[in-house]
């Protein structure tokens, strides 16, 4: 039996499940997480999580059948997220699948998590909150998912371990623009710019960044675009200069620090709509 799990064989149609183990599980999950990030490889990468979930329930890792649960959905959110930087261009059936695997995998993911829950990861189980919340995002169900990110959250705010704290922010971030989407305009934008000053200042925020700037700056970003579309979208001339000031920060913290900025493609894919926006609201 071959071993040898190099990157190219997640997202490779020859994928073969026979080669999984619980030994090498976490790797693949590390490469699925990888190679989804990268633009047109949701309906490649789809398959292959099926194939190596049914050995992880197979090899009773019930934490790692609801990981790679996860993995499935935000695969099927960056269709969504691919198809809408086309614009006009947009293909309404890919989307309409990605909705349709966003729908079946958050549903299954719930049960899931309450079928297993005294099986589970802790920091997974809480987590799946995040998607379910992104779930009623997605069917502008604002005061659902404020509901589902505070569940969340409150692991988060009891864990003493900073390893898991950090994902308060990506929490909080999310609940200000639930906020911001129910009409509470001011306290989602309060609560989206503390939010922002922690990714900088606070403990949480600083170890992130240390450890993994690619989620630090894509967390942080998400929340400066999610926020200042809205604003655009409102036409809210009032907060135009938070806006400028958003978009720029997003702009200079999607690089890596040695200098490579393509892997953020799909955030600046967004960014550069948010940009068009506010370009064609102040000519």
């Amino acid at each position: 039996m071959c071993y040898n799990l190099g990157m190219e064989k997640i997202g490779d149609p020859s994928f073969d499940r026979e080669i999984i183990t619980k030994e090498n599980l976490p790797m693949l999950l590390t490469q699925i997480g990888t190679e989804r990030e990268k633009k047109g490889t949701s309906e490649t990468i789809i398959p292959q999580i099926h194939k190596i979930r049914v050995e992880a329930e197979r090899l009773g890792e019930k934490s790692m059948v609801l990981q790679l649960y996860q993995e499935e959905f935000l695969s099927a959110q960056h269709m969504v997220m691919e198809e809408k930087a086309k614009r006009f261009k947009a293909n309404p059936l890919r989307v309409a699948k990605a909705l349709f695997i966003l729908e079946r995998t958050s549903k299954t993911m719930e049960d899931y998590s309450e079928t297993n829950s005294e099986n589970l990861d802790p920091v997974v189980k809480a987590r799946v909150f995040r998607f379910l919340g992104r779930h009623a995002d997605h069917k502008s169900q604002y005061k659902k998912s404020e509901e589902y990110y505070k569940k969340g959250l409150e692991y988060f705010d009891q864990s003493t371990k900073i390893e898991e704290r950090f994902n308060r922010l990506e929490f909080l971030g999310f609940i200000s623009n639930s906020l911001i989407k129910q009409g509470k305009t001011e306290r989602g934008l309060a609560l989206a710019q503390q939010t922002l000053r922690d990714f900088d200042d606070s403990n949480e925020g600083k170890w992130l960044k240390e450890n993994d700037y690619y989620t630090w700056a894509v967390w942080k970003s998400g929340i400066e675009i999610r926020t200042s579309e809205h604003i655009a979208n409102t036409n809210d001339l009032e907060h135009t200069d938070l806006v400028n000031n958003f978009l720029r920060d997003a702009e200079n913290i999607l690089t890596i620090p040695d200098g490579n900025s393509e892997i953020f493609r799909l955030r600046l894919d967004e960014l550069d709509i948010v940009k068009d926006l506010m370009n064609r609201r102040n000519p």
